[in-house]
């Protein structure tokens, strides 16, 4: 629901909204995944080390873990409320920095981007400010999701997150049909968050946690932000480099394709993102789990919950990309739209590409559960490449979107899309036969079969 609403709202955007406008959404929400960027792996490090402490870790490290007591398992709740209060301080300070950024940049980006556009752009400039306000509000809240993730409350996350998803997918529909254009997709995204953010603060402070934070004594916020900065940094880092692949390319060819164009890349690439959101719903669900049986030594769970996370992957692009490609441009002819998804090569192309990168990023996630960040320089120098070869294709070939999607492909096939599974299969004792083994055994426990 999170990256499907967009989806499911697709077809008024693509019938009511004109084509300019659409390609300006996807510019909107890059700036909202840039915005992420400042976060620098914190949010990471702090939902990892809520689970450790809600597994019993009485103690943080800058890098490795320690292992829980049998013996004592209780929560650190001094710890907690220490995490807790570093999230506050840094989130606070994180949205203010980019609230004063965005408001000097945006004068200049946004005017430029709109030199040849043809609609309201009065409507576009209270839009986009309106969009800033509510990116330094996600910013400020951000770490709600983590702590309740963290505690291992993922079923409750997931419910706030269908209800948070559809406000948004409601109040963006009756914006849309009332005729607000734009901004219609700004509300909605505000009333998601603001309904997401309340449901969240609520399932995590519950009366018997409020009650132990209260009475427990709170260590130096400095101190917190010592043990969990190196990591963060190297996450961070990671997540500068994973922003050059996938967003800053959308922000980089906007000045170089029209916004028609770039309509029907951004419009394809929320389809795509929705089948990678599914194919990690498993793995993300368990995520906490896994964690608890890295600080409990348990490897052998740890690589049956890897293989089968695996499975779901390579099945659900199997399914959807196959969906994507036969049903997705004759769905879009039947409701008119005026914009039109890649072709089917271009579609096919870019579902491979994003398969190897969700790949690698779910073996990345098993080695960050050791806290551990050895990808961080692989990261940033694929993200360059990334953007190196962008400029080249689109200076000096006539690649356009082509360009767009090959660009990360290549960049990250030379050592990231196979790195990082190699050094899992290796640490996990992975043979060619777990996978075939893996694979039948949740084939019959889906289906109920016991032999």
């Amino acid at each position: 629901m999170r990256v499907a609403s967009g989806v499911i709202v697709l077809p008024l955007v693509v019938k009511l909204l004109p084509r300019e406008e659409v390609g300006l959404w996807g510019i909107f929400l890059v700036i909202g995944g840039m915005a992420t960027l400042l976060d620098f792996g914190f949010s990471n490090s702090f939902t990892r080390n809520i689970t450790y402490i809600f597994s019993g870790v009485k103690e943080l490290r800058k890098e490795g873990y320690t292992t829980v007591n049998d013996e004592d398992k209780t929560i650190d709740y001094g710890l907690l409320k220490s995490v807790i209060a570093a999230m506050r301080r840094y989130y606070g300070i994180l949205a203010v920095v980019f609230m004063v950024v965005f408001v000097a940049a945006s004068p200049f980006y946004l005017r430029d981007i709109l030199k040849d556009y043809h609609g309201d752009k009065h409507q576009v400039w209270i839009a986009w400010f309106v969009y800033g306000v509510l990116v330094a509000y996600q910013l400020y809240t951000y770490y709600y999701g983590s702590i309740l993730s963290g505690r291992g409350k993922v079923k409750q996350l997931q419910q706030i997150t269908i209800i948070g998803q559809a406000c948004r997918i409601l109040s963006s529909a009756v914006f849309i049909l009332l005729g607000y254009g734009i901004i219609s997709l700004v509300i909605g995204q505000f009333v998601s968050d603001i309904v997401n953010r309340a449901l969240c603060y609520s399932a995590f402070y519950d009366k018997a946690t409020k009650q132990n934070l209260k009475i427990a004594a709170i260590t130096n916020v400095v101190d917190i932000m010592k043990i969990m900065s190196p990591n963060a940094m190297k996450i961070g880092i990671t997540t500068a480099g994973g922003f050059m692949i996938s967003k800053a390319i959308t922000l980089i060819a906007s000045k170089y394709i029209t916004l028609s164009e770039l309509a029907s890349y951004t419009t394809t690439r929320q389809m795509i993102d929705v089948i990678i959101s599914l194919a990690f719903i498993w793995f993300g669900t368990y995520y906490p789990k896994i964690t608890l049986h890295r600080v409990n030594n348990d490897i052998e769970q740890i690589k049956r919950m890897y293989l089968k996370a695996k499975f779901s992957l390579v099945s659900v692009f199997l399914v959807c990309g196959l969906g994507l490609i036969f049903i997705g441009p004759p769905l879009f002819s039947i409701i008119h739209s005026g914009t039109p998804l890649l072709s089917t090569a271009m579609i096919a192309v870019f579902l491979i590409i994003s398969f190897l990168e969700t790949n690698h990023g779910l073996s990345a996630q098993i080695i960050l559960t050791k806290n551990e960040v050895p990808f961080a320089g692989a990261s940033i120098i694929s993200g360059t490449a990334s953007v190196i070869l962008l400029f080249i294709s689109l200076k000096l070939t006539t690649l356009g979107i082509w360009g767009m999607i090959l660009a990360p492909g290549i960049a990250q096939i030379c050592y990231q899309n196979w790195k990082w599974p190699l050094v899992v299969i290796k640490e996990l004792h992975i043979k060619p036969k777990d996978y075939y083994i893996s694979a039948i055994t949740t084939i019959k426990t889906t289906l109920g079969i016991s032999k």
